[in-house]
């Protein structure tokens, strides 16, 4: 598993200067050391990125249990295959002051200890016709959770659930991030859309439309942000720039899911779910000098 580690170098130091153009991606390596993996999470400040790995075919339908989480340490490439377990089937990733928070099995919130994967905490979402997938959690400790199949978006406050929106443009509610302020989601079920909502208002924007069925939303730490779809692509967006494809899967049945990556942007994690894969990439802005 040694081939999963980055670089000596690796610097997993604070935000750089905003960037306008965007950025190059290089792919580092590909590893199949995971099965089924659906999120990646790099923690604030962190040199360990988790990888929530679903396991068996990754359907709903499978035997509970199966799935878990891997750890790598990013600058040593010590690897965890199966640091926490027991899970049915993970899905979105989050942390906060030494936590982890993931939805599991479409259907609840589990809380964990960053350090063991103890589980603390469970809140389960009692409704029909949900599937709950991706999480944000902002400097509040204001837990946001997509629910696809539902189309809608919920907040988690001290154990209480309550649905913020439902229906277009929230239609596949899937990828969900805190980013400088704003929370962004992203719409998968072909719909493609990116909408960024004022927390305390509620008072929200869509970005974008249309693009593909988008999964996976990041910040690359210089204001814009680093989206998957699912269809096999790798995006930026910027206020400035729009969308741009950084790679793209051509003829490969891999399902690009919900990526991580460190905060400085530097560093993108991909899971190829349907191969059960994850890649690595180095983004390069042309904007910085330095």
């Amino acid at each position: 598993m040694k081939s999963l580690w980055l670089a000596a170098g690796l610097a997993l130091a604070g935000q750089s200067a905003l960037a306008q153009s965007a950025p190059e991606a290089t792919a580092l390596w590909r590893s199949h050391a995971v099965d089924r993996p659906e999120a990646v999470h790099v923690p604030l400040g962190s040199d360990l990125a988790y990888i929530g790995n679903q396991s068996g075919e990754g359907e709903e339908t499978d035997p509970p249990g199966l799935g878990y989480i891997s750890r790598l340490n990013l600058v040593s490439g010590e690897w965890q295959a199966r640091w926490a377990d027991g899970f049915d089937d993970p899905l979105g990733i989050i942390s906060q002051d030494g936590h982890l928070y993931m939805v599991d099995a479409g259907q609840h919130v589990i809380r964990l200890d960053q350090e063991t994967g103890a589980e603390l905490d469970r809140w389960t979402l009692e409704r029909d016709g949900i599937f709950l997938n991706d999480i944000a959690i902002d400097p509040d400790g204001r837990i946001w959770v997509t629910d696809t199949r539902g189309g809608a978006l919920y907040e988690l406050v001290d154990g209480r659930w309550r649905q913020l929106f439902s229906g277009d443009p929230f239609t596949g509610a899937n990828g969900v991030e805190f980013v400088d302020g704003w929370i962004y989601v992203v719409c998968s079920s072909g719909v493609g859309n990116l909408i960024r909502i004022q927390p305390d208002t509620l008072e929200h924007t869509l970005l974008v439309s249309g693009e593909g069925s988008l999964d996976g939303v990041v910040t690359d730490g210089r204001g814009g942000l680093v989206l998957s779809d699912l269809r096999g692509r790798l995006l930026h967006w910027s206020e400035a720039g729009g969308i741009t494809v950084l790679d793209e899967f051509a003829g490969e049945e891999i399902m690009l899911n919900s990526i991580g990556g460190t905060a400085d942007g530097r560093f993108i994690f991909a899971p190829h779910w349907a191969s059960s894969q994850l890649s690595a990439y180095a983004l390069t802005y042309p904007d910085e000098t330095n």
